[in-house]
């Protein structure tokens, strides 16, 4: 049950600011037992009340446990988290469940094969009272998270929509005049405490999600936007409503884990270091990471807490306050962020995962293609690596472009963060090795987007090129596209922006900068979603009718494409200079002497974006090293070959 219903209004008002210092290094707390919630803070002092928050982040309908211990133990999942927040409750009943946001969207398929409805109805049953809106929340638009997903916590009558029971709160999330598009915040009464709830989402939500689903809406400063709810909760007027205890629920977080870090750099460190002296704590989320952190606040005898619990349901944060009854202020505190490992899966939401993993299966056991080998994203290390062209995006714009040629498609293109999972060659199920169920290829493309065919010109096609070298203080540096068999481009990372890419062709062809071209993306890519503004310039749009997973399994179902095997070919490369040719006079003698000829090798070091590395195994050449000489008379004619080196890019988390 949730404690309370939080009353939820929109506002505006001023902004304060202060600076904090260096992180405090605070108690290790006691380790968790698996199962178990460590007591972190004795009872409350007389005219002091302890009020719990359990919190967590970027669930993305994980309703099945995503990960398993050593031994085998399921970690994660809906039930086993609902099984751990029920421990918190039954230690102390002063108990309050919120989230980070991206509860839904790039979902597995249990949930997203119900559009994420089995997800929501896990989260009511767990007593969500309230959530921040994350970019993923906008997937499939504003008009369905309004309307559908529900924003206010009041939910449809007999399961009609909108579907959650909880506000989703975006206090930075305006229309185009100004006005609020969510709710800002939300208040509750926990344990006769009145406890605020501050919500805002990335600013660059706007690059993430498509751009025609958030027509209208503008994603402002994050850390303005906090401040200026925090001040109307904290400036006396009961009218506008009023808390003792603010939390910050941000989804925006730190792409590290070191303290010091997470306090100080990129757009979450703004964020630590100039959310208002009346934030208690912050509950962070976005970047998947787990950090634990608490930060002196100029003019509070408490540090504020900082915390993220990874995402997919792995971790859970519990945050203890005890408050002056009288003051309201936060006397003590303690915090951990607590592996979802060992605990009882609460009963009723096991039944709504069950009910879910019932109707997947019916669905998601059906063949639809077959593979040789596993055909996969590009890795960093254990992190899938979007700045580098994979086998796996590849194959997804071969698909999109052999489905389209009808509507006359001569190019396709592939995002990367479109792609979810890998098409594995061993078997999820009983369906063997190297089959292709509808389950597995709808976790590779979980969105849904449609497919839409589009004219460029060259030039335009080159542009769109370009802009996978992503605009300064974008979530990553550079973006690679997956392009179609026969499609091929070279670049020059160092070459000014505007100017990488060096080379186009089309068969061989190169393109012509004023000749028109038909180009199939899906319709995030062609709102200009990721950056890629030029898509969303294309004419005579044709959509296909189908979803990019369906255009993915139509063509994995043709009898040609039967084991299916991985092309690892590049389809891009690094553009270097022709080494000029190496011309020597013969030796004086009767025969002549051939000269060593040296064939440049590929380099680790060659020019990569910001924050880019390349590992040596990761280089390919294509070409030949030809050193073939010919003797006539007295003259010797040495000619160089092209080395072309396939670069690699390290994702920027």
């Amino acid at each position: 049950m949730r404690t309370g219903r939080p009353l939820v209004r929109f506002l505006s008002s001023g902004a304060v600011l202060t600076v904090l210092a260096t992180p405090l290094l605070a108690a290790p707390a006691e380790a968790a037992t698996p199962g178990q919630i460590p007591t972190l803070l004795p009872a409350p002092a007389p005219g002091q009340t302890q009020i719990q928050i359990g919190a967590f982040n970027d669930f993305h309908g994980r309703l099945e446990a995503p990960d398993e211990t050593d031994d085998g133990q399921p970690v994660g999942g809906a039930a086993q988290l609902a099984g751990a927040l029920d421990v918190m409750r039954a230690q102390n009943p002063n108990t309050i469940v919120v989230s980070a946001g991206d509860n839904v969207g790039a979902s597995t398929f249990t949930s997203f094969i119900q559009e994420d409805a089995p997800t929501i109805a896990a989260l009511n049953q767990m007593g969500v009272a309230v959530s921040a809106v994350g970019n993923h929340e906008f997937d499939q638009g504003y008009t369905d998270l309004t309307d559908r997903i529900g924003v206010t916590g009041r939910q449809g009558a007999n399961g009609a929509d909108p579907l959650a029971a909880f506000p989703y709160l975006g206090a930075n999330v305006v229309k185009a005049d100004g006005t609020p598009a969510l709710p800002a915040y939300a208040t509750t009464e926990v344990g006769g405490i009145r406890v605020g709830f501050i919500g805002v989402v990335t600013q660059q939500t706007s690059s993430l999600v498509a751009p025609a689903g958030i027509a209208g809406l503008r994603f402002t400063d994050p850390v303005a936007a906090a401040n200026r709810v925090a001040a109307q909760l904290s400036d006396g007027n009961t009218a506008n409503d009023e808390a003792q205890v603010i939390v910050l629920l941000a989804h925006e977080g730190s792409s590290g884990t070191d303290c010091a870090a997470v306090g100080s750099e990129g757009a979450f460190g703004q964020i630590v270091q100039n959310s208002s002296p009346q934030i208690d704590a912050i509950v962070s989320g976005h970047t998947h990471m787990l950090y634990d952190c608490e930060f002196p606040v100029a003019g509070k005898a408490v540090a504020r807490p900082v915390v993220s619990a990874e995402s997919y349901s792995v971790a859970v944060d519990n945050l203890v306050l005890n408050v002056d009854d009288v003051t309201g202020d936060v006397v003590a505190q303690a915090h951990q962020v607590v592996p979802v490992e060992g605990f009882t899966p609460d009963p009723a939401v096991q039944k709504i995962v069950d009910d879910a993993v019932a109707f997947a299966d019916q669905v998601g056991t059906t063949p639809v293609g077959s593979v040789t080998a596993d055909i996969t994203r590009a890795f960093s290390g254990a992190d899938d690596d979007r700045g580098t062209q994979s086998p796996l995006g590849n194959l997804i714009a071969d698909a999109q472009l052999q489905q389209t040629e009808g509507a006359g498609a001569q190019i396709a293109f592939e995002n990367p963060g479109g792609i979810r999972d890998d098409l594995e060659y061993a078997a999820s199920g009983s369906e063997g090795d190297g089959v292709v169920t509808y389950a597995e290829a709808a976790a590779v493309q979980p969105f849904a987007n449609s497919v839409v065919t589009l004219t460029l010109t060259g030039a335009q096609v080159r542009q769109v090129l370009e802009q996978q070298w992503q605009p300064a203080g974008s979530s990553r540096p550079f973006l690679a596209l997956g392009v179609p068999k026969g499609f091929f481009f070279t670049y020059d990372d160092a070459a000014p922006a505007g100017q990488h890419v060096k080379s186009v062709t089309l068969d061989g062809a190169e393109l012509d900068a004023t000749a028109q071209y038909r180009v199939t993306v899906n319709s995030f890519l062609a709102s200009g979603g990721d950056n890629f503004t030029t898509l969303a310039e294309g004419t005579d749009r044709v959509e296909l009718g189908k979803t990019d997973l369906e255009a993915f399994t139509a063509y994995l179902g043709l009898p040609e494409n039967a084991r299916l095997a991985p092309d690892q070919e590049p389809r891009s490369a690094v553009a270097t200079e022709i080494p000029p040719p190496v011309v020597e006079s013969p030796a004086p003698t009767a025969t002549p002497t051939v000269p060593a000829v040296a064939v440049p090798t590929p380099s680790a070091t060659t020019s990569k974006p910001a924050a880019a590395a390349v590992a040596e195994e990761d280089l390919a050449t294509t070409g030949a090293d030809i050193a073939p000489w010919i003797t006539v008379g007295a003259a010797l004619v040495l000619a160089g070959g092209l080395l072309i080196t396939a670069a690699a890019r390290r994702r920027h988390a």
